[in-house]
């Protein structure tokens, strides 16, 4: 009898180290969800055997006393990360705690894009925030009929005048999604025409005024030069540039370089004694000897005449200088050539 208590006594000695010497370790596993769907959390602290009681801390506020049992299940109220706590109660009163920081991913759909004219690119640019996630799908709807698109930041050309709605979708690889939804204004070009003071073609030296008519903002020419009016003096290729309310047209033209066999007359010259198109020119071609000319205000008035022209008139009757306008010519070649036109002075 007294060998049988001995030998009880000896068990449960043995069983109560045993039970004392595993120590509790106290942690969990979470799913990662998005912003409003239930997140579960499940301990996997240890020995489970030993445990009493698994409280749980949602809110961070140092009282465990938001759910209880091995699994809960919570659902947050924002995007990032949430403080989670753990409390486990052993059977022999020895109590441990852990937090965690638990994600919760969403995405929050938002973008940009350029000024809307009609007929040209327009740049849209994704600015989506995405938390402890990554984008998987995009669709943008630019609502004008047109097929949608998966492009992070599409270029797009709308075809009409109007106002569209231009929708964005985005879906995560966790399965968040949000979408948006935003008006763009698109504007029509500017209207406009050019006018040449004469003809599209020139000597070297000579002057063309090129005028842009219509409204606008702004004009550029070649890209650098600003102003309504360009004057050009040599033949080549040219561009103007004309905006109006964020939109802009640009028209490309050419120059010629008059033919040496053809007579030609100016269209303007500036006689302000700077050296340069001081002088009203008419070039004869290699079968002219001479050439008289005719010059009439716009009341038809003879202002100057000369019957073997050296192309020497700088703009003056014989006492005054004339003001700047336009003048009219008549030119008689010694081939018999008659030529008449519109003649420019500036000053």
């Amino acid at each position: 009898m007294k060998r049988t208590l001995l030998v009880l006594l000896l068990s449960w000695m043995v069983l109560l180290f045993a039970v004392k010497g595993i120590a509790l370790s106290v942690d969990f596993s979470f799913s990662a969800g998005c912003l409003g769907t239930p997140t579960t959390l499940t301990s996997i602290s240890t020995p489970p055997d030993s445990i009493l009681a698994l409280l749980w801390d949602m809110d961070a506020d140092g009282l465990f006393n938001d759910a209880s049992g091995a699994t809960a299940i919570w659902t947050f109220n924002s995007i990032g990360n949430h403080s989670v706590g753990l409390q486990a109660v052993a059977k022999d009163g020895t109590i441990k705690a852990i937090y965690k920081e638990v994600p919760v991913s969403g995405v929050q759909a938002s973008f940009s894009f350029d000024a809307g004219c009609v007929g040209q690119p327009i740049r849209f640019t994704d600015h989506s925030i995405v938390f402890a996630d990554s984008v998987i799908i995009r669709n943008w709807n630019f609502g004008d009929g047109s097929p949608s698109t998966d492009e992070k930041n599409p270029l797009h050309i709308f075809s009409e005048v109007g106002t569209f709605t231009v929708s964005l979708w985005v879906i995560t690889s966790l399965g968040c999604q949000d979408s948006i939804n935003s008006e763009i204004v698109i504007q029509a070009q500017p209207s406009y025409t050019l006018r040449f003071n004469g003809d599209t073609a020139t000597f070297h030296n000579d002057t063309i005024l090129v005028e842009v008519l219509g409204t606008k903002d702004s004009v550029i020419w070649n890209d650098t030069i600003k102003g309504n009016v360009l004057a050009i003096t040599h033949p080549g290729n040219y561009s103007v540039s004309v905006y109006l309310n964020g939109c802009f047209t640009t028209t490309s033209f050419t120059i010629r370089d008059h033919q040496e066999t053809q007579a030609s007359i100016m269209t303007l010259f500036t006689p302000n004694a700077d050296g340069y198109n001081d002088f009203w020119v008419v070039r004869l071609t290699p079968n002219q000897v001479s050439c008289s000319v005719r010059v009439f205000d716009s009341w038809g008035n003879l202002v100057y005449e000369d019957d073997d022209y050296k192309n020497t008139w700088d703009g003056r009757t014989d006492t005054n200088e004339l003001p700047s306008g336009p003048y009219y010519y008549v030119v008689l070649f010694s081939d018999g050539l008659i030529n008449k036109g519109t003649l420019n002075i500036l000053r």
